[in-house]
């Protein structure tokens, strides 16, 4: 800010000796107000501190309209910067958004996908357990059947036995 000032000066065309200071120029500078949403430097604060330094009174006020004008324009180039920055932030989060609702829909999908493989595995083991039970059943009554053919035969061995016996 001090290089800008000395600048300004020389630039300016204001001869001024290397034993002029700015430090308390500076300060007032750096007080800033703010005032319906616009910030402004004491400009009346610099002319007569410039002035109580030995600078005449326009050259005093043309240097602080120079630095009036040039605070202007940081803060102006400072707002845009902001704003940039700011919607650049704003978009790195947007695409971050987008990537995380992107990674949550393959996810999404993916279950999906998972769940349908896992009901459809369901079904065919439910389907394998109704076959293997209707087997099961069907060897059952296959079982009963020859027992009972196996306990007539066995009825009718003893009867033929003791039917013999008797007549003999």
């Amino acid at each position: 800010m001090a290089a800008a000032c000395k600048r300004l000066a020389q630039f300016s065309g204001f001869g001024f000796s290397k034993s002029f200071t700015f430090n308390s120029s500076l300060r007032s500078f750096s007080r800033m107000a703010k005032s319906n949403g616009r910030r402004f430097c004491d400009a009346s604060a610099i002319t007569s501190g410039l002035e109580g330094q030995g600078v005449p009174k326009k050259q005093a006020q043309a240097i602080s309209a120079g630095i009036t004008e040039v605070l202007e324009k940081v803060q102006e180039s400072l707002m845009e910067r902001t704003e940039m920055l700011q919607e650049s932030h704003e978009s790195k989060i947007k695409a971050e958004v987008q990537r995380s609702q992107m990674q949550l829909q393959r996810e999404i999908e993916k279950l999906k996908n998972d769940m349908e493989k896992s009901i459809q595995e369901f079904r065919l083991a439910r389907l394998e357990i109704d076959r293997d039970a209707m087997v099961f059943k069907a060897q059952i009554l296959t079982t009963q059947r020859v027992i009972g053919e196996y306990c007539l035969g066995t009825v009718f061995t003893v009867c033929a036995v003791a039917f013999l016996v008797r007549l003999f």
